[in-house]
């Protein structure tokens, strides 16, 4: 789908996919373009349901694992 930024950096949303991003969203720029996310209306609960599905394993664990894969895109 193609859209229009107007000269004011506004960026239209064609309605048939408006109502699915709420009011605010999350812009993430990536190494391919910019990726638009709708922001939970509750990100708390979000992150709760998230990490449910998180293995069984402790913090640091979890720390060591992210740091090892942040190392390894660096290569």
């Amino acid at each position: 789908m193609v859209s229009k930024v107007d000269s004011k950096g506004r960026l239209y949303i064609p309605q048939s996919i408006r109502h699915k991003v709420g009011e605010e969203v999350y812009l993430v720029e990536t190494p391919d373009g910019i990726l638009i996310i709708p922001k939970p209306k509750d990100p708390v609960k979000e992150l709760e349901e998230l990490g449910k599905s998180l293995p069984e394993v402790s913090v640091e664990e979890l720390k060591k694992e992210i740091l090892k894969q942040a190392l390894e895109e660096l290569k």
